[in-house]
């Protein structure tokens, strides 16, 4: 048997019909039973977990706001009771760590004690003599000592930019200093 679905009236949508509001005053009850609900499982998980604080604590702070009750004289508990030590201020200072370090002497950081020898600050090695010129102008404007010197090398020659010689380690500190705050790189070099 066959049959012929296309004859089959589908079912009558279902009329939408708006949804009223509930009233303010349960959603207030509602809420307010509920919060009690909550408090009151909170207060009994407390409980339970011991961590509930001694009721004695309450008894103190009042008899502090009520002057007949101060004049009281306190419970044996609490006369009992010593004040907390904290032992590891006064402990500390009775301990020594030993480390494995080398003294350092610092006396070698004196601006003004002389070298062991005297340094030259490199600057710049130019293939032309007239951009080694250039550096040595711009060196010079800065406040340095600078001269090119002129090194000759198998098959080129080459013009060396040096400031120096410095005899103190407040001297190559300082120039150093300005090299590096004027974006100059610098190499130092042993005097022969």
């Amino acid at each position: 048997m066959t049959q012929d679905f296309a004859k089959i009236r589908p079912e009558p949508l279902l009329e939408k019909k708006a949804v009223d509001a509930p009233p303010a005053w349960s959603l207030l009850l509602t809420g307010m039973v509920l919060g009690v609900a909550v408090g009151v499982f909170v207060c009994v998980v407390l409980y339970l977990s011991g961590r509930v604080p001694p009721l004695t604590q309450a008894t103190v702070a009042s008899n502090s706001n009520n002057p007949v009750l101060a004049n009281t004289p306190p419970d044996s508990t609490e006369a009992e009771q010593q004040p907390i030590e904290l032992e590891f201020y006064t402990e500390l200072q009775n301990y020594e760590v030993e480390v494995d370090a080398t003294p350092v002497d610092l006396s070698s950081q004196d601006p003004e004690r002389a070298l062991d020898q005297h340094y030259m600050l490199q600057t710049g090695a130019f293939e032309r003599r007239e951009l080694a010129e250039t550096e040595v102008s711009r060196q010079q404007a800065l406040g340095l000592n600078v001269l090119v010197k002129q090194q000759n090398l198998v098959g080129r020659t080459l013009f060396l930019v040096q400031s120096g010689p410095y005899t103190t380690n407040g001297e190559l500190d300082t120039a150093e200093q300005i090299l590096r705050r004027n974006s100059i790189p610098s190499l130092r070099m042993a005097v022969q």
